[in-house]
């Protein structure tokens, strides 16, 4: 069927401009929402490194006379074992140190504490 000149085809009209939905947001509203997203994931990320970089509790008075226990039984005598790192204490944990290929600093730290459990678990078999 032949077309009307005075009516244009379908195809020939310009598309109408798209209807606004009453709940339409401002674009800005997104990108201030994706801001917000971010500033809570680096404060996020900021409080677990504060969390992982806190020092480690100390020993308590049972796990010095662990170390101590342990080093007299590795060979290395702490003098008298009674949860107190003396002078004796801090020459066995040097020495230990030394002979594990660890830093040496004399403190009885948690490090110390499970290397001196290896060794022990490793002269005894467990």
């Amino acid at each position: 069927m032949p077309s009307d000149p005075n009516h244009a085809d379908m195809e020939d009209r310009p598309a109408p401009p798209p209807a606004v939905r009453p709940d339409a947001r401002p674009a800005w509203l997104g990108f201030l929402g994706g801001a917000i997203v971010l500033v809570a994931a680096i404060a996020i990320a900021v409080g677990v490194w504060h969390i992982a970089s806190l020092p480690e509790p100390p020993l308590t008075a049972e796990e010095l006379t662990e170390v101590e226990t342990l080093l007299s039984q590795l060979g290395f005598p702490p003098g008298l074992i009674d949860g107190t790192i003396d002078d004796d204490s801090d020459a066995a944990i040097r020495d230990f140190q030394v002979t594990a290929g660890l830093a040496v600093n004399g403190t009885p730290d948690r490090a110390l504490l499970d290397e001196l459990r290896a060794a022990d678990a490793e002269l005894n078999g467990n």
